[in-house]
Protein backbone atom coordinates (compact mmCIF):
# COMPACT_ATOMS: atom_id res chain seq x y z
CA UNK A 1 0.00 0.00 0.00
CA UNK A 2 1.40 3.21 -0.35
CA UNK A 3 -1.21 5.51 0.91
CA UNK A 4 -3.09 4.82 3.83
CA UNK A 5 -6.20 7.46 4.83
CA UNK A 6 -7.01 7.31 8.35
CA UNK A 7 -10.90 8.44 9.83
CA UNK A 8 -11.21 8.84 13.61
CA UNK A 9 -15.08 8.70 14.61
CA UNK A 10 -17.63 8.94 17.25
CA UNK A 11 -20.84 8.77 16.80
CA UNK A 12 -21.16 10.42 13.43
CA UNK A 13 -22.83 7.83 11.34
CA UNK A 14 -24.26 10.58 8.66
CA UNK A 15 -21.27 12.67 8.43
CA UNK A 16 -19.21 9.86 8.22
CA UNK A 17 -21.26 7.89 5.11
CA UNK A 18 -20.59 11.93 3.05
CA UNK A 19 -17.04 11.49 4.20
CA UNK A 20 -16.62 7.75 2.35
CA UNK A 21 -18.83 8.67 -0.41
CA UNK A 22 -16.22 11.51 -1.48
CA UNK A 23 -13.57 8.87 -1.32
CA UNK A 24 -15.88 6.07 -3.02
CA UNK A 25 -16.64 8.10 -6.30
CA UNK A 26 -12.83 8.70 -6.50
CA UNK A 27 -9.91 6.48 -8.83
CA UNK A 28 -9.43 3.85 -6.30
CA UNK A 29 -6.42 1.15 -6.59
CA UNK A 30 -5.21 -1.64 -4.41
CA UNK A 31 -2.24 1.09 -3.55
CA UNK A 32 -5.05 3.25 -1.70
CA UNK A 33 -6.32 1.78 1.77
CA UNK A 34 -9.09 3.17 4.16
CA UNK A 35 -9.06 2.85 7.84
CA UNK A 36 -12.11 3.90 9.54
CA UNK A 37 -11.08 4.00 13.84
CA UNK A 38 -14.77 3.83 15.48
CA UNK A 39 -14.00 5.86 18.75
CA UNK A 40 -16.85 4.17 20.74
CA UNK A 41 -19.61 4.81 19.06
CA UNK A 42 -23.08 3.71 20.19
CA UNK A 43 -24.92 4.53 17.06
CA UNK A 44 -24.54 2.77 13.27
CA UNK A 45 -21.86 3.19 12.33
CA UNK A 46 -20.13 -0.07 11.68
CA UNK A 47 -22.93 -0.58 9.80
CA UNK A 48 -22.26 2.51 7.93
CA UNK A 49 -18.75 1.15 6.92
CA UNK A 50 -19.83 -1.58 6.29
CA UNK A 51 -22.15 -0.39 3.76
CA UNK A 52 -19.08 0.65 1.80
CA UNK A 53 -16.87 -2.18 1.91
CA UNK A 54 -17.75 -3.23 -1.56
CA UNK A 55 -17.55 0.57 -3.14
CA UNK A 56 -14.29 1.03 -1.01
CA UNK A 57 -11.55 -1.12 -1.86
CA UNK A 58 -9.34 -1.78 0.77
CA UNK A 59 -11.54 -0.49 3.63
CA UNK A 60 -11.05 -1.42 7.46
CA UNK A 61 -13.11 -1.12 10.35
CA UNK A 62 -11.34 -1.32 13.72
CA UNK A 63 -13.21 -0.57 17.40
CA UNK A 64 -11.77 1.06 20.45
CA UNK A 65 -13.24 3.01 22.92
CA UNK A 66 -10.47 4.32 24.60
CA UNK A 67 -11.43 8.36 24.96
CA UNK A 68 -9.48 11.18 22.85
CA UNK A 69 -8.57 11.26 19.06
CA UNK A 70 -5.20 9.84 19.58
CA UNK A 71 -7.04 6.24 19.83
CA UNK A 72 -7.52 7.11 16.30
CA UNK A 73 -4.75 8.99 14.86
CA UNK A 74 -2.22 6.42 16.72
CA UNK A 75 -4.14 2.92 16.08
CA UNK A 76 -4.37 4.15 12.88
CA UNK A 77 -1.24 4.58 11.92
CA UNK A 78 -0.09 1.43 13.80
CA UNK A 79 -1.98 -0.60 11.66
CA UNK A 80 -1.25 1.36 8.30
CA UNK A 81 0.51 0.07 5.60
CA UNK A 82 0.60 3.02 3.31
CA UNK A 83 3.96 5.19 3.18
CA UNK A 84 1.77 7.92 3.08
CA UNK A 85 -0.28 8.86 5.83
CA UNK A 86 -4.08 11.31 5.60
CA UNK A 87 -5.63 12.05 8.37
CA UNK A 88 -9.02 12.85 8.00
CA UNK A 89 -12.11 14.25 9.96
CA UNK A 90 -15.08 12.28 9.87
CA UNK A 91 -17.56 15.49 8.82
CA UNK A 92 -15.07 16.76 5.45
CA UNK A 93 -16.15 15.79 1.82
CA UNK A 94 -13.05 15.83 -0.76
CA UNK A 95 -12.29 17.08 -3.62
CA UNK A 96 -12.94 14.72 -6.61
CA UNK A 97 -9.59 14.30 -7.43
CA UNK A 98 -8.08 14.77 -3.61
CA UNK A 99 -6.92 11.23 -4.14
CA UNK A 100 -4.84 12.10 -7.36
CA UNK A 101 -3.24 14.83 -5.93
CA UNK A 102 -2.11 13.61 -3.42
CA UNK A 103 -0.26 10.43 -4.89
CA UNK A 104 1.38 12.82 -7.01
CA UNK A 105 2.61 15.37 -4.50
CA UNK A 106 4.10 12.95 -2.33
CA UNK A 107 5.60 10.59 -5.53
CA UNK A 108 6.94 13.28 -7.25
CA UNK A 109 8.97 15.18 -4.65
CA UNK A 110 10.73 12.85 -1.85
CA UNK A 111 11.63 15.90 -0.30
CA UNK A 112 8.17 16.71 0.92
CA UNK A 113 7.16 15.48 3.91
CA UNK A 114 3.78 17.14 5.47
CA UNK A 115 0.90 18.34 2.89
CA UNK A 116 -2.13 19.72 3.57
CA UNK A 117 -4.67 21.95 1.48
CA UNK A 118 -8.00 24.55 1.49
CA UNK A 119 -10.26 23.67 4.02
CA UNK A 120 -13.08 25.41 3.41
CA UNK A 121 -17.11 25.71 5.19
CA UNK A 122 -20.18 23.57 4.43
CA UNK A 123 -22.28 25.40 6.66
CA UNK A 124 -25.62 24.03 7.73
CA UNK A 125 -27.12 27.44 8.04
CA UNK A 126 -26.38 30.30 7.26
CA UNK A 127 -23.39 31.96 9.37
CA UNK A 128 -23.66 34.99 11.65
CA UNK A 129 -22.46 37.95 10.61
CA UNK A 130 -20.27 37.92 13.88
CA UNK A 131 -18.40 35.11 12.34
CA UNK A 132 -16.40 37.25 10.39
CA UNK A 133 -14.65 38.84 13.23
CA UNK A 134 -12.68 35.29 13.73
CA UNK A 135 -10.78 34.93 10.84
CA UNK A 136 -7.57 35.45 10.29
CA UNK A 137 -5.51 37.34 7.78
CA UNK A 138 -1.83 36.14 7.15
CA UNK A 139 0.99 36.30 5.01
CA UNK A 140 -0.76 33.37 2.91
CA UNK A 141 -4.16 33.97 3.02
CA UNK A 142 -7.20 33.76 5.69
CA UNK A 143 -8.14 31.19 7.89
CA UNK A 144 -10.47 30.39 10.99
CA UNK A 145 -8.58 28.54 13.07
CA UNK A 146 -11.94 28.24 15.29
CA UNK A 147 -13.64 26.17 13.30
CA UNK A 148 -10.47 24.78 11.55
CA UNK A 149 -10.96 26.38 8.06
CA UNK A 150 -8.45 27.90 5.52
CA UNK A 151 -8.19 29.05 2.43
CA UNK A 152 -4.68 30.00 1.04
CA UNK A 153 -5.55 30.52 -2.36
CA UNK A 154 -5.09 28.18 -6.22
CA UNK A 155 -1.32 28.36 -5.69
CA UNK A 156 1.06 25.48 -4.65
CA UNK A 157 3.12 27.58 -1.97
CA UNK A 158 5.14 26.41 1.44
CA UNK A 159 3.78 27.42 4.75
CA UNK A 160 4.05 26.64 8.36
CA UNK A 161 3.19 22.88 9.51
CA UNK A 162 1.19 25.59 12.11
CA UNK A 163 -1.16 25.79 10.01
CA UNK A 164 -1.33 22.28 9.00
CA UNK A 165 -4.22 21.00 10.49
CA UNK A 166 -6.09 17.29 11.62
CA UNK A 167 -9.15 17.25 9.63
CA UNK A 168 -6.79 17.15 6.45
CA UNK A 169 -3.46 16.43 7.26
CA UNK A 170 -0.81 14.46 5.34
CA UNK A 171 2.26 13.40 6.13
CA UNK A 172 4.92 10.67 5.57
CA UNK A 173 4.78 7.93 7.88
CA UNK A 174 8.61 7.66 8.55
CA UNK A 175 8.19 11.54 9.42
CA UNK A 176 5.34 11.06 11.71
CA UNK A 177 7.73 8.39 13.83
CA UNK A 178 10.57 10.39 13.28
CA UNK A 179 8.91 13.72 15.03
CA UNK A 180 7.30 11.58 18.19
CA UNK A 181 3.63 11.10 16.69
CA UNK A 182 0.66 13.56 17.61
CA UNK A 183 -0.30 14.74 21.47
CA UNK A 184 -3.82 14.25 23.20
CA UNK A 185 -6.55 15.68 21.44
CA UNK A 186 -10.48 16.05 21.83
CA UNK A 187 -10.60 14.42 25.62
CA UNK A 188 -14.32 13.99 26.63
CA UNK A 189 -15.35 16.87 28.87
CA UNK A 190 -15.09 14.63 31.83
CA UNK A 191 -11.27 14.33 31.26
CA UNK A 192 -10.52 17.56 30.11
CA UNK A 193 -7.25 17.42 32.44
CA UNK A 194 -6.02 15.03 29.97
CA UNK A 195 -6.22 16.89 27.02
CA UNK A 196 -3.01 18.26 24.81
CA UNK A 197 -2.58 20.36 22.06
CA UNK A 198 -2.87 17.71 19.64
CA UNK A 199 -0.86 18.30 16.44
CA UNK A 200 1.04 21.36 18.00
CA UNK A 201 3.33 19.54 19.08
CA UNK A 202 4.08 17.82 16.08
CA UNK A 203 4.00 20.95 13.94
CA UNK A 204 6.74 22.86 16.79
CA UNK A 205 9.19 19.68 16.12
CA UNK A 206 8.99 19.79 12.49
CA UNK A 207 9.85 23.83 12.61
CA UNK A 208 12.96 22.85 14.86
CA UNK A 209 14.07 20.22 12.18
CA UNK A 210 13.72 22.52 9.11
CA UNK A 211 10.26 20.78 7.78
CA UNK A 212 8.48 23.19 6.00
CA UNK A 213 4.11 21.79 4.95
CA UNK A 214 3.43 22.27 1.14
CA UNK A 215 0.04 23.63 0.73
CA UNK A 216 -1.47 21.60 -2.41
CA UNK A 217 -4.56 23.70 -3.83
CA UNK A 218 -5.66 20.18 -5.06
CA UNK A 219 -6.13 18.84 -1.60
CA UNK A 220 -9.28 20.56 -1.37
CA UNK A 221 -12.50 19.70 1.29
CA UNK A 222 -15.27 20.91 2.96
CA UNK A 223 -15.56 20.81 6.34
CA UNK A 224 -19.18 20.50 7.78
CA UNK A 225 -20.00 23.28 10.31
CA UNK A 226 -22.78 22.17 12.24
CA UNK A 227 -25.27 24.91 13.18
CA UNK A 228 -24.36 24.22 16.93
CA UNK A 229 -20.92 25.68 16.08
CA UNK A 230 -22.16 28.81 15.13
CA UNK A 231 -22.95 30.20 18.81
CA UNK A 232 -21.46 31.83 21.34
CA UNK A 233 -21.73 28.62 23.15
CA UNK A 234 -19.65 26.75 21.31
CA UNK A 235 -16.61 29.30 21.06
CA UNK A 236 -16.89 30.01 24.76
CA UNK A 237 -16.27 26.05 25.36
CA UNK A 238 -14.19 26.49 22.46
CA UNK A 239 -12.10 28.72 24.70
CA UNK A 240 -11.75 26.72 27.15
CA UNK A 241 -10.18 23.47 25.58
CA UNK A 242 -7.34 26.36 24.12
CA UNK A 243 -6.88 27.25 27.42
CA UNK A 244 -6.16 23.79 28.58
CA UNK A 245 -4.03 23.03 24.89
CA UNK A 246 -1.93 26.53 26.32
CA UNK A 247 -1.40 25.35 29.22
CA UNK A 248 0.02 21.64 28.24
CA UNK A 249 2.37 23.41 25.73
CA UNK A 250 4.22 25.69 27.96
CA UNK A 251 4.11 22.95 30.90
CA UNK A 252 5.97 20.91 28.30
CA UNK A 253 8.21 23.61 27.16
CA UNK A 254 8.85 24.34 30.70
CA UNK A 255 9.91 21.20 32.59
CA UNK A 256 11.34 20.02 29.15
CA UNK A 257 15.23 19.42 30.44
CA UNK A 258 16.39 19.48 26.39
CA UNK A 259 15.48 22.99 26.25
CA UNK A 260 18.02 23.86 29.64
CA UNK A 261 15.18 26.25 31.15
CA UNK A 262 16.61 26.37 34.72
CA UNK A 263 14.73 29.99 35.63
CA UNK A 264 13.66 31.37 38.80
CA UNK A 265 10.13 30.96 39.59
CA UNK A 266 9.28 34.63 38.52
CA UNK A 267 11.37 34.00 34.97
CA UNK A 268 9.11 30.20 34.64
CA UNK A 269 6.07 32.67 34.61
CA UNK A 270 7.03 35.42 32.64
CA UNK A 271 7.83 32.63 29.99
CA UNK A 272 4.19 31.20 30.36
CA UNK A 273 2.64 34.36 30.37
CA UNK A 274 4.34 35.02 26.95
CA UNK A 275 3.27 31.72 25.55
CA UNK A 276 -0.41 32.23 27.06
CA UNK A 277 -0.12 35.84 25.26
CA UNK A 278 1.18 34.14 22.27
CA UNK A 279 -1.01 31.62 21.72
CA UNK A 280 -4.56 33.62 22.02
CA UNK A 281 -6.36 33.29 19.55
CA UNK A 282 -7.65 37.67 20.20
CA UNK A 283 -3.68 38.29 20.43
CA UNK A 284 -3.33 36.13 16.71
CA UNK A 285 -6.29 37.85 15.48
CA UNK A 286 -4.80 41.23 15.78
CA UNK A 287 -1.17 40.06 14.90
CA UNK A 288 -1.95 38.45 12.07
CA UNK A 289 -3.82 41.59 10.34
CA UNK A 290 -2.06 43.86 7.97
CA UNK A 291 -1.09 47.14 9.85
CA UNK A 292 -3.72 49.09 7.26
CA UNK A 293 -6.57 46.53 7.57
CA UNK A 294 -6.67 46.82 11.11
CA UNK A 295 -10.32 48.03 12.64
CA UNK A 296 -11.63 49.06 15.47
CA UNK A 297 -13.67 46.13 17.22
CA UNK A 298 -17.31 47.04 17.50
CA UNK A 299 -17.90 47.39 21.30
CA UNK A 300 -20.39 43.67 21.17
CA UNK A 301 -17.59 41.73 19.14
CA UNK A 302 -14.55 43.15 21.87
CA UNK A 303 -17.02 41.97 24.79
CA UNK A 304 -17.23 38.54 23.41
CA UNK A 305 -13.36 38.59 22.73
CA UNK A 306 -13.02 39.96 26.13
CA UNK A 307 -15.31 37.16 27.53
CA UNK A 308 -13.72 34.56 25.81
CA UNK A 309 -10.04 35.79 26.65
CA UNK A 310 -11.29 35.05 30.43
CA UNK A 311 -12.74 31.28 29.78
CA UNK A 312 -9.49 30.94 28.05
CA UNK A 313 -7.74 31.74 30.84
CA UNK A 314 -9.60 29.72 33.12
CA UNK A 315 -8.84 26.80 31.08
CA UNK A 316 -5.56 27.16 31.55
CA UNK A 317 -5.62 28.11 35.09
CA UNK A 318 -8.13 24.48 35.47
CA UNK A 319 -4.94 22.15 33.90
CA UNK A 320 -2.26 24.09 35.28
CA UNK A 321 -4.01 23.56 38.68
CA UNK A 322 -4.57 19.41 37.73
CA UNK A 323 -0.76 19.51 36.76
CA UNK A 324 0.60 21.13 40.08
CA UNK A 325 -2.05 18.49 41.68
CA UNK A 326 -2.23 15.41 40.10
CA UNK A 327 0.62 13.22 39.66
CA UNK A 328 -0.97 11.14 37.17
CA UNK A 329 -1.83 14.30 35.47
CA UNK A 330 1.86 15.41 35.22
CA UNK A 331 2.98 12.43 34.56
CA UNK A 332 0.83 12.62 31.39
CA UNK A 333 1.95 15.95 30.32
CA UNK A 334 5.47 15.03 31.05
CA UNK A 335 5.51 11.75 28.77
CA UNK A 336 8.13 11.20 25.64
CA UNK A 337 5.34 10.76 23.48
CA UNK A 338 2.10 9.23 23.28
CA UNK A 339 2.35 5.84 21.16
CA UNK A 340 0.97 4.18 24.06
CA UNK A 341 -2.41 6.04 24.02
CA UNK A 342 -4.12 4.54 27.13
CA UNK A 343 -5.15 6.97 29.10
CA UNK A 344 -4.33 6.58 33.33
CA UNK A 345 -6.94 3.77 33.94
CA UNK A 346 -7.34 5.16 38.10
CA UNK A 347 -8.32 8.57 36.62
CA UNK A 348 -10.45 7.30 33.85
Amino acid sequence: MNISIIIPTRNRALQLAETLESIAIQQLNNNIEVIVIDNGSNDNTKDMVIHFVKRIPNLIYKFDDMPGLLTGRHLGAEIASGEILCFLDDDVGLNPNYLKHLANTFSNNPSIHLATGPCLPKFEITPPKWLEYFWDKTLYGKCCSWLSLLDFGNIEIDISPMFMWGLNFCIRKSTLIDLGGFHPDCIPDHLQQFQGDGETGLASKAIKNGISTKYIPGLMLKHYVAKNRLTFEYFKRRAFYQGVCNSFTSLRITNNPQENIQKKRKEVKTIKKKLRDRLHPFYRWIKLLAPSKKKRLPKDIKILFDNLAQIEADGYNFHQLHFNNNRHVKDWVLKENYWDYKLPLNDR
